[in-house]
């Protein structure tokens, strides 16, 4: 929690568009916790846990937030968990073998993400799957930001949030005098 803290909480006097088109002075920016040694570490640990709860056989999501989760998930697990990782392109490839899912989808998978505000990247991902026949087990996120209907769709587990890190944003909001 502090790492997110220290290296994921941006507050900006600049309002901020997020993914879902709210805005807002505050951003969750889990890709830099993902993408530190020490953030990769922890977050590879607490999720393989989540990822074992709902009996994964391969974990991945949508592009780009979900690479470094579902590589540091990979790196944490070990043979006996038979997991595999894949990654769900926005729009498939123009060449090559122009897939939309690369890597090793393996039935349950577990489907991974950094933030997760509505839940767009979550079901465009959860779709992608499906296509494939491949059944999802469940969503697990890092951080979420209480503004979605995941949990009433499918299995959901989320490491923080937003409320476990709402007076912190909004001691850091008020300092800047964007809340009064």
């Amino acid at each position: 929690m502090d790492l997110i803290k220290e290296k994921g909480i941006v507050v900006s006097d600049k309002e901020i568009i997020l993914s879902s088109g709210e805005k807002t002075h505050f951003y969750y920016d889990v890709k830099k916790v993902a993408l530190d040694p020490k953030g990769a570490n922890l977050i590879g640990e607490l999720l393989l846990d989540e990822v074992k709860k709902l009996g994964a056989k391969s974990v991945g999501g949508l592009e780009i937030g979900a690479i470094p989760i579902t590589t540091a998930i990979l790196m944490k697990s070990d043979r006996k968990n038979e997991l595999t990782g894949f990654v769900v392109r926005k729009k498939a490839k123009g060449h090559g073998l122009e897939n939309i899912i690369e890597g090793d989808l393996v039935e349950p998978a577990v489907i991974v993400e950094d933030v997760v505000t509505k839940g767009a990247s979550v079901i465009e991902a959860i779709k992608a799957v499906n296509k494939k026949r491949v059944d999802v087990a469940g969503v697990v996120s890092i951080v979420d930001r209480e503004a979605n209907q995941l949990k009433q769709t499918i299995r959901y587990h989320s490491l923080f949030t937003h409320s476990d890190f709402k007076l912190f944003i909004e001691a850091r909001m008020k300092k800047r005098s964007l809340l009064t």
